[in-house]
């Protein structure tokens, strides 16, 4: 039977926090949430693969990351096409030699392949295009860069989920398809984790009412009000807000953190 030493001094760094010689894919990371967690990775000393659809912002993110001294790679990529995300896929283990962390940020409740509403307004093609954005993504990322890091023996798999996921949150009509995909990638998170034990951490952040770029391009003023009233510390989450999370779960400071959910919601 071994002991711990009685009066052992508890040893901590800061130095946990540190991504240094790491390589980080960002899936949607040249826009909103996905640019600040792809700055934070850099800050934090990784190298970052930015997956995102519109090469014109991908360069924009480059650059901005390059301009500070940052490792940095876009590649345009439609993250629910397994062909395309192993084409990126081998373009970072090309050019960074590994990766290390898988950051799946891309989503959303609405876009321009599909509607939100309440589900009599919505057809099946919403339904199943909501499906195949949220969750579709999340399951093809995985597919193409897990193996690698299966067989390297480590790698950290972060997904991103809402709120309105979980169950101590009352129904939101319009929200009903939305909620439900970000449910099943809570769920299918945990399933990750049990499969790919003990090597391959995966986690969960659980967005709560975020203002990113999206949110004030399409949301009245009146709802934008009423989510203000439920936040407890009295303002909006911000990407980075998001960013400094990913960097934990991301970090030797999170590596106790697995098959687990983080609700960043400021008390909602």
């Amino acid at each position: 039977m071994t002991t711990e030493p009685a009066n052992e001094v508890p040893q901590f760094s800061l130095d946990l926090f540190s991504l240094k010689g790491r390589v980080a894919v960002v899936t949607g990371g040249s826009d909103g949430i996905g640019r600040m967690i792809a700055h934070g990775f850099v800050d934090a000393g990784a190298s970052v693969v930015i997956a995102a659809r519109t090469q014109e912002k991908i360069d924009s993110v480059v650059a901005e990351i390059e301009a500070k001294g940052g490792q940095v790679l876009g590649v345009s990529t439609d993250v629910t096409d397994q062909e395309s995300v192993a084409r990126m896929r081998d373009a970072a283990l090309e050019r960074f030699g590994q990766i290390d962390i898988l950051m799946n940020v891309v989503g959303g409740s609405q876009g321009p392949t599909f509607s939100r509403g309440r589900l009599l307004e919505l057809d099946k093609a919403d339904f199943m295009e909501a499906f195949n954005i949220n969750v579709g993504s999340v399951f093809v990322c995985c597919h193409e860069i897990v193996p690698h890091m299966l067989e390297r023996g480590k790698g950290v798999v972060i997904n991103m989920s809402s709120i309105g996921a979980r169950d101590y949150r009352p129904p939101e009509p319009v929200m009903s398809v939305y909620n439900m995909t970000k449910a099943a990638v809570m769920h299918l998170t945990r399933n990750m984790a049990k499969e790919w034990e003990p090597n391959v951490r995966v986690n969960c952040i659980n967005a709560g009412h975020f203002l990113t770029p999206r949110r004030v391009r399409t949301e009245t003023p009146e709802r934008r009000a009423k989510s203000l009233a439920e936040i407890q510390v009295g303002r909006f989450g911000t990407p980075a807000d998001i960013a400094a999370a990913a960097v934990y779960i991301a970090s030797d400071a999170g590596a106790f953190f697995n098959a687990s959910y983080l609700d960043l919601n400021g008390g909602t």
